[in-house]
């Protein structure tokens, strides 16, 4: 079979999953309340930052870890966005989980 017929089957697959339409359905909930969904954005930009900090070797101040727990204590007080991140973290593992094993199987023997 052709890899490329093989992604586009995996592709409508995961738009099947339980955890694909879990986070599509919350992503709307959420996505329809402004105030909501602005919470959201300042929370992953503060985590994209920190993230990118983290990984060019830049030192992370208090100041900026205090900032990501006060968004992140922010967003989990509403039951809508707390689960639209577990839903999100939910569906990442699935795709990491998913990488690895085509990873693992592109892998030369003695590697393995």
């Amino acid at each position: 079979m052709n890899p490329y017929d093989i992604a586009h089957q995996l592709a409508r697959t995961l738009k099947d999953s339980p955890e694909y339409k879990e986070y599509r359905e919350l992503k709307k909930v959420v996505d329809a309340d402004e105030e909501k969904k602005k919470i959201v954005e300042d929370f992953r930009k503060k985590q994209y930052e920190l993230q990118t900090m983290k990984a060019m070797g830049q030192d992370i101040g208090e100041g900026e870890m205090e900032k990501l727990h006060y968004l992140y204590n922010l967003a989990s007080m509403d039951e809508n966005i707390k689960s639209l991140i577990r839903a999100e973290q939910r569906l990442g593992q699935l795709l990491t989980d998913i990488y690895k094993i085509i990873g693992d199987a592109l892998k030369p023997e003695e590697q393995i």
